[in-house]
Parts: C-alpha cells; structure tokens; sequence
C-alpha cells in the first residue's frame, strides 16, 4: 500500500446532487479528482513490474521466503 497525499474534499456533497440524482463536481473538486487519479496512475505505472509473475515467484537475493 502507498498513501496518496492528493484527495478529493467534497463538503455538503448533497449540494452537488443534480435534479436526476447525479454527482456533478465543481471547478475545485474536479481538479482534485484528477490530480488525484493522475497520482494513482504515476504509482500503478511505477509498481506495475512488482505484480509481474517474475517478481513474485522468486526472492530477493539474500532474503529467503517466509515459511507459514
């Protein structure tokens, strides 16, 4: 897990419900959401070989794997 400082604050949500019952972000809340999935996407593209099957079927030199 990595946190990511970047939110998406949306006080008084319902302020935002529109007459057909839709989520509709102002100027300020859009550009938070964007910055933060622009965030998530900079960290999924940069742990992505780390899910790859070779990373998790061998150790790291010097470590042996965890024995349950």
């Amino acid at each position: 897990m990595v946190p990511l400082p970047e939110t998406v604050a949306t006080p008084f949500f319902d302020q935002f419900i529109n007459g057909q019952g839709e989520f509709v972000p102002n100027a300020v809340s859009g550009k938070a959401a964007h910055d933060m999935l622009s965030e998530l996407l900079r960290w999924t593209t940069a742990l992505q070989p780390l899910r790859s099957p070779q990373a998790t079927t061998k150790p790291a030199a010097g470590l042996t794997p965890a024995v349950a």
